[in-house]
C-alpha cells in the first residue's frame, strides 16, 4: 500500500514534487478510500497535464526505485546507474543526485525509505519503520561514511557492507543474504508494487504472452473465469476467451541459433490467445468462428494486456502504476474500469491505481474526490511543477472540474504558440 511518494531532480521534475495518497478532511465518496490501522488511504490518483509536462516522467521515477531495488545487487563494479536521469536545463541540476523518497505499508508495517543516487554511486539510502506514531531507524547510509544501523535491525552488518559496491542499494544487498529484518519491506518493490509507465509495443505483446500461458494452463482459475467475464463485458463482440498450444513446425529458427535460445522462445510463444465470436443466422447463434487476436481492434488488443495486470492487482493488492491507461479505450469503458477500485465488494485487498490521462471526461463523471486529482505543469525553465486539485482556491465539490480544466481555470493546460506556424504556412 503506497502512501507517499517524492521525486526532485529526475527528467523534468527538478524540484521536489509530491504524491500523497493519504485522504484529505473533505467528505464524500466514502467507497473511494480504505481504512487501516494507522492510515485512511486513497484507491486512486489521477493526473493531468499537456503532452511533455512531466506526467510520464513522475511515474517513470516509480520505475527507476523499483529498478534499483530488485536489480542493483547484480551490478557490476564501476557502472554507471542507467536510473540516472537528473534535469538538464540548468547547469547546477545536471550534476547533483536524483532524490527519491516512498512511504509504503508492507505486511502492516508503515516504512519510510529514502534512496539518492548520482551517476555512479549511492549517495544516501535510509529505510525506517514506524511502531505508532513512532519512527524507528532500521539503517542508514552516506557515502563515504560507515552505514548506521538502528536498534530493530538484526542480522549481519559489516560483512553485507564490505559486499555493497558503490552502486548498489544496501537493500537489495542484504535481502540477497538473507537479512529477514528487511525482507518485508522488499518485498513490497518484488511482489506489490507494479509499474508500467507505457504499455504498447512489445510490452503488450509480452503481458499478453503471459496471460495466454494462464489461461491456457488453468483455464477453470478464478483469474481465467474473471478475465474471460472482464473482456465479454465490455462491448468487445467477444463471446469467449481461450489459449490454445501452438504448433511449434510454424517457426523456422535458423541453423546458427543456440539450442537454449531456440528453447526459449518455443516456450515463450507455446500458446497462443483465441477470441470467439458468435456466427448468426436468420438472427440466431447458430455456432462460434475463432479469431487470432491480431484481427481485433486496438482497444479490444489492449484490453487482453490492461485488464489481465487490473485484475491482478484486484487479486492481490497490487499498487498499480499505468501511463495513458484510456489508451484506445472508450471514455465509458476506462470509466468503469477505474470504478473497479472504488468498489470495496471487489477491491476487497486494498488494490491502488495510479494513472496519467488526458480523458478530461473522467473528470465529468463525479468518479473522483478532489484529493485524488493532480495536475502537472512546466514553467518556463522547462521544470515540471505537481499540485493537487483540492489545494486550489476556490474549487469547490460542486465544481464542475472537466470545464474548468478546459478553460484553463485549473492551469496544466498546453499553451500553444501558433502565431510563427500560421505566418509560415500562410507564406
Amino acid at each position: 500500500m503506497l502512501l507517499r511518494f517524492t521525486v526532485e531532480n529526475f527528467r523534468s521534475l527538478r524540484d521536489p514534487v509530491e504524491m500523497d495518497m493519504t485522504k484529505a478532511a473533505l467528505k464524500g465518496h466514502s467507497s473511494n478510500y480504505f481504512k487501516t490501522k494507522d492510515n485512511t488511504v486513497l484507491a486512486t490518483s489521477v493526473i493531468y497535464g499537456p503532452n511533455a509536462s512531466g506526467k510520464s516522467g513522475f511515474l517513470t521515477a516509480f520505475r527507476a526505485l523499483e529498478f534499483l531495488v530488485l536489480k542493483s545487487s547484480g551490478f557490476k563494479l564501476d557502472k554507471s546507474i542507467s536510473a540516472y536521469e537528473p534535469f538538464l536545463l540548468d547547469v547546477e541540476s545536471e550534476e547533483k543526485p536524483v532524490k527519491l523518497g516512498i512511504d509504503f505499508v508492507s505486511n502492516e508495517v508503515q516504512y519510510e525509505y529514502h534512496v539518492w543516487f548520482s551517476k555512479y554511486q549511492i549517495e544516501f539510502e535510509e529505510l525506517s519503520f514506524f511502531k505508532g506514531n513512532y519512527k524507528s531507524l532500521l539503517f542508514s547510509r552516506e557515502s563515504g561514511l560507515d552505514i548506521k544501523f538502528g536498534d530493530y535491525y538484526k542480522g549481519a552488518k559489516k560483512t553485507i557492507e564490505k559486499l555493497t559496491l558503490k552502486n548498489q542499494l544496501f537493500l537489495s544487498k542484504a535481502v540477497e543474504n538473507n537479512v529477514e529484518a528487511l525482507s518485508d519491506a522488499y518485498r513490497f518493490f518484488d511482489t506489490s508494487l507494479r509499474v508500467y509507465p507505457l504499455i504498447e509495443g512489445m510490452a503488450e505483446e509480452d503481458l499478453k504472452r503471459l496471460y495466454a500461458r494462464r489461461l491456457a494452463e488453468d483455464s477453470s482459475s478464478r483469474f481465467s473465469r474473471r478475465f474471460n467475464a472482464l473482456i465479454c463485458a465490455l462491448d468487445t463482440g467477444i463471446s469467449m476467451v481461450s489459449a490454445e498450444e501452438t504448433n511449434p513446425e510454424m517457426f523456422k529458427f535458423p541453423a546458427s541459433i543456440p539450442e537454449e535460445v531456440r528453447v526459449s522462445l518455443l516456450d515463450k510463444f507455446k500458446y497462443d490467445i483465441k477470441t470467439y465470436h458468435n456466427v448468426y443466422q436468420d438472427g440466431a447463434v447458430i455456432t462460434q468462428k475463432a479469431f487470432e487476436v491480431a484481427q481485433e481492434s486496438a482497444g479490444t488488443k489492449n484490453l487482453f494486456a490492461l485488464g489481465g495486470i487490473l485484475l491482478e492487482a484486484l487479486e492481490e493488492g497490487h499498487v498499480l502504476i499505468v501511463d495513458e491507461l484510456e489508451k484506445n479505450l472508450h471514455p465509458d469503458i476506462t470509466t468503469f474500469l477505474i470504478k473497479l477500485f472504488h468498489r470495496p465488494d471487489i477491491n476487497r485487498n486494498n488494490a491502488q491505481l495510479i494513472f496519467a490521462t488526458h480523458d478530461v471526461s473522467q473528470l465529468s463523471h463525479d468518479i473522483f474526490r478532489r484529493d485524488q486529482v493532480w495536475f502537472v505543469e512546466k514553467d518556463e525553465t522547462g521544470a515540471s511543477s505537481m499540485f493537487r486539485c483540492s489545494d486550489i482556491e476556490g474549487v469547490r465539490a460542486d465544481t464542475p472540474l472537466d470545464k474548468w480544466y478546459m478553460a484553463g481555470r485549473l492551469g496544466a493546460t498546453p499553451i500553444i504558440r501558433d502565431e510563427d506556424f500560421l505566418i509560415e504556412m500562410q507564406d
